[in-house]
C-alpha cells in the first residue's frame, strides 16, 4: 500500500501506541513472531546499497537522508518508535537511532558495520534507548579488507552504546546469510522484553 506517499507493507494496527520501521527483505515470519499491539511499517527499498547508506562510499549511493526524511514526515509524539533492520538495513537503523530521540528501540541485526566512517559517526551518538546488536561468527572471516572489520566494529559499537544504553551484543552461528528470520525474531525478542522502562 501506499503510506505517506512511499510504497510500504503495513501490518498491525495503526492506532497502536507502538510504531515499528523494519528494513529487511521479507518480514512476515518476523511479523506472525510479534504478540505486542504495533503497527508494522516495512518500506519498500529498491535499491538498498542507495537508499540505506547514511552517506556516499564506493559502490553505495548514500540517500540514507532521502529515506530518513520521509520516516520522519511520518511521525508524531503520540507514539512509541522503534527500527530495526538486517545487513545494511541495520546500519541505517543505528544511524536513525543516534540522530533521533524518538526511538526508543533499536534492532541491528548482522549490521553492516563495516562502512566507511562508521566508527567515526558511532562517537557522536549521546542518546539513551535499547540496543540490540548480533554478528554471525563467521562474518569477519573474509578476504574483504573492508568487510572483515564488522566483527570488531560490532564489538566497539556495543562497548560504546553499552556505557548509556541498554544494549546486548548477541554472537550468532554461522555467517551473514544464516537464519536470518530467527536473528530478527530474536532481536525483536529481546527488545519488547526490555522496553518496559519507556512504558511505566
Amino acid at each position: 500500500m501506499i503510506y505517506y506517499g512511499r510504497e510500504c507493507q503495513i501490518y498491525g494496527n495503526q492506532d497502536a501506541d507502538v510504531y515499528i520501521f523494519c528494513f529487511f527483505h521479507d518480514c512476515t515470519s518476523i511479523v506472525k513472531s510479534l504478540k505486542k499491539n504495533y503497527c508494522f511499517i516495512a518500506p519498500v527499498i529498491k535499491d538498498w546499497n542507495s537508499e540505506l547508506s547514511p552517506w556516499p562510499a564506493d559502490g553505495f549511493g548514500g540517500k540514507g537522508e532521502e529515506l530518513e526524511k520521509w520516516i520522519l514526515s511520518t511521525m508524531n509524539s503520540s507514539h512509541h518508535y522503534i527500527i530495526a533492520g538486517y545487513s545494511l538495513g541495520g546500519l541505517f537503523s543505528l544511524w536513525m537511532y543516534g540522530r533521533h530521540e524518538s526511538f526508543v528501540g533499536c534492532i541491528s541485526a548482522s549490521g553492516s558495520l563495516w562502512f566507511p566512517g562508521w566508527i567515526n559517526y558511532l562517537h557522536t551518538i549521546n542518546r539513551k534507548a535499547v540496543v540490540y546488536l548480533s554478528l554471525g561468527r563467521k562474518e569477519s572471516k573474509t578476504k574483504n579488507k573492508l568487510m572483515c572489520t564488522v566483527g570488531q566494529n560490532t564489538i566497539e559499537t556495543y562497548q560504546y552504546l553499552v556505557k548509556n544504553n541498554r544494549c546486548i551484543y548477541i554472537e550468532e552461528n554461522g555467517g551473514h546469510f544464516t537464519e536470518p528470520d530467527q536473528r530478527m525474531i530474536r532481536g525483536f525478542k529481546w527488545v519488547f522484553e526490555n522496553l518496559s522502562i519507556f512504558f511505566e
